[in-house]
């Protein structure tokens, strides 16, 4: 930046007097400098204030609305109520805003919201940046007007920027915005700051020449901003997801280095020229984010005893059950204060398998927080419960003895696609003859995450891919126990659906399942279809794979699919009958959730943007709300 502007004691104003001097110019360009990145962050903290009103004041009605449905349950359908049309409303913004995607490259969906705030941020930005940028000579757009200004700029966007990747996101809890989708806008907030840094170099190198910009390369101010620069562009390069996913463990090391490169360039640059305030802000949230998380680590994993160990402790435990090659259950044991809602996530570590001692990754918690309690007229699953219940006892309490330890009795499950990197070393440690290689030290930072809570609707409609199961079986285990505990249970239904590629991957979750069937609530209705996708060996006809019955040598390999309420399909689910068929059946709220691949999330949302009218509405239909969980992050 120019040594002009370097001392913060002098107003614009003033600064803008003294340089007027040297060049007219400036008297201009000073103040606008200063003030258009102010003014831009004062716009932008307004928007964010705006939607966490909403987000609370929404979320506020919800409550309220789900206590009265708690007392008095929905009208059944066929009257005309116009005291509806709210709901109208909300559902025809939801279909337009959330539920139309626009695909790119037929691998990446984005829907119009996150379309529209990106283009919004985008133009918001360069609007400030590039406007009145006149010379008195009346040349548009001069690289005098905008250069300090564009680096200004993006340097107020850093705090924003950090903050929507922090791990402990208090955007999260303002605006009630998930951290996938706020990982979405960080990244789209780093590439535009990217282009504004580049924006702010080029109009430098423009503005002083060759001879200037070679004088300005021997000092040290200037080249810590070209290495500020060029990892910060290296870094935005590596962050589409075609590099990102190919290298993801490289791709974490790097974004490591090139945030301390970035924070540690653009301070010494800044700071050089008087204006070191403008980043120290970004130091402060980045520090505050890694402090929180290291503190949460160190209790979460049993504090100094534990925190350091090298051989494997009972606090530390961790048990990894291979299904089959593809599929891995983890199973961890973790303080009694240790807390999670439905669907949150959590980072794993496992330092034998880990390629750097720093390598976490992120998994949702499969199981739920505590216990299930039994209704007091519990439905059997089937005519062995009893004797399926005794023998799941036993294997609980064989599986508690290997893992726990008094004070660590809360049991965090993990159900991993194996893929290449980490989740494959762990599959060929499971694997590995040694006996010493069935237990694991794991480290756990979380949880984090706002996922959805589903208590408050009278339909729930869970759909999972593969390992997508890991997100919908926690959401299914808090409705039944919300119906076991509730006086006056909201929920009648809920209906979960998991299409899996081998029938061997039941495994993982049978024995969640019949502990929660053995003691449900005779007022909820459970519909549980699981669907195998790969061909069968015993499958006679490609047309009896389409929604068809898988044969009964399959069926009895697992104990869970004697439960009349759980059926074993063969095919890919048809998500748009099933959605419609719930939809003409319900009269009260619906919550759909997914988590599966791309494809699946595009298949709800297009299933649902036809299914419910306003005409239905207003007739006593239901209203929907949906929740897409993003694979990875």
């Amino acid at each position: 930046m120019d040594h002009a502007s370097a001392d913060p004691t002098f107003s614009a104003s003033v600064a803008a007097q003294i340089a007027a001097r040297v060049n007219p110019d400036r008297a201009f360009s000073y103040p606008r400098t200063y003030a258009n990145p102010t003014h831009a962050w004062y716009m932008l903290g307004s928007f964010l204030a705006l939607i966490s009103i909403i987000h609370f004041t929404t979320s506020t009605v919800a409550w309220i609305k789900s206590r009265r449905r708690a007392i008095s349950r929905s009208s059944s359908r066929g009257s005309l109520s116009w005291a509806r049309v709210p709901l109208v409303v909300l559902n025809l913004a939801r279909r337009i805003m959330f539920r139309t995607t626009i695909s790119f490259g037929g691998k990446y969906n984005r829907n119009l919201t996150e379309l529209f705030l990106g283009s919004a941020y985008i133009a918001f930005l360069f609007a400030w940046t590039f406007n009145n940028t006149t010379n008195l000579a009346g040349v548009r757009i001069s690289p005098q007007y905008y250069a300090n200004r564009a680096g200004l700029m993006a340097a107020t966007q850093l705090p924003f920027m950090i903050a929507l990747g922090m791990k402990n996101n208090i955007l999260t809890l303002l605006t009630g915005v998930s951290l996938d989708k706020l990982n979405v806008l960080h990244r789209i907030a780093a590439r535009v700051i990217c282009v504004l840094l580049w924006t702010h170099a080029a109009g430098h190198i423009i503005e002083n020449g060759v001879e200037g910009n070679i004088e300005d390369l021997r000092e040290t101010w200037f080249r810590c901003g070209i290495m500020a620069i060029s990892a910060f562009t290296l870094l935005s390069l590596f962050s589409f997801q075609p590099l990102r996913g190919r290298a993801y463990e490289f791709f974490l090391v790097c974004h490591l280095f090139a945030a301390l490169i970035i924070l540690g360039g653009a301070y010494y640059h800044a700071n050089s020229n008087g204006l070191g305030y403008y980043i120290w802000p970004s130091l402060v949230v980045w520090g505050f984010d890694r402090s929180l998380r290291f503190i949460r680590i160190f209790f979460v994993n049993g504090g100094i005893l534990t925190l350091f160990s090298t051989k494997s402790s009972p606090f530390l435990r961790a048990k990894i059950e291979v299904i089959s090659p593809q599929f891995l259950r983890v199973t961890v044991r973790r303080p009694d204060y240790f807390r999670w809602s439905p669907g949150q996530l959590a980072y794993l570590s496992i330092p034998r398998v880990s390629a750097m001692p720093w390598e976490t990754h992120p998994f949702t918690i499969a199981s739920i927080d505590g216990d299930i309690p039994r209704a007091a007229a519990p439905e059997s699953p089937g005519e062995d419960s009893s004797s399926e219940k005794v023998d799941l006892a036993e294997s609980e309490v064989a599986s508690a003895a290997s893992l726990s330890h008094p004070g660590y009795s809360k049991k965090l499950v993990f159900l991993l696609r194996v893929h290449d990197g980490f989740t494959r070393r762990m599959l060929h440690a499971a694997c590995s003859p040694s006996p010493l290689d069935d237990a694991f030290n794991a480290y756990i930072d979380g949880p984090y995450c706002a996922p959805p809570t589903v208590r408050g609707f009278e339909t729930v409609l869970l759909f999972g891919g593969g390992s997508g199961v890991s997100f919908i079986l926690p959401l299914f285990l808090d409705v039944i126990k919300g119906a076991n505990t509730a006086t006056n249970s909201i929920c009648r239904r809920v209906v979960m659906i998991w299409a899996v590629r081998h029938h061997e991957h039941i495994t993982a979750i049978s024995e969640d399942l019949l502990d929660a069937l053995a003691g449900v609530t005779a007022s909820l209705q459970i519909d549980i279809r699981i669907h195998v996708t790969a061909a069968t060996r015993n499958s006679e006809s490609d047309a009896e794979k389409s929604e068809g019955s898988i044969s009964s040598s399959e069926t009895k390999k697992h104990k869970i699919l004697d439960a009349p309420c759980v059926r074993l399909l063969s095919g890919r689910p048809d998500v748009a009958a099933v959605i419609k068929s719930e939809v003409a059946e319900a009269s009260g709220s619906i919550s759909v959730d997914v988590c599966g691949t791309a494809g699946l999330a595009e298949n709800v949302r297009t299933a649902l943007r036809t299914v419910s009218t306003a005409s239905d509405i207003l007739h006593g239909g239901p209203s929907i709300s949906l929740h897409v969980e993003a694979f990875g992050m």
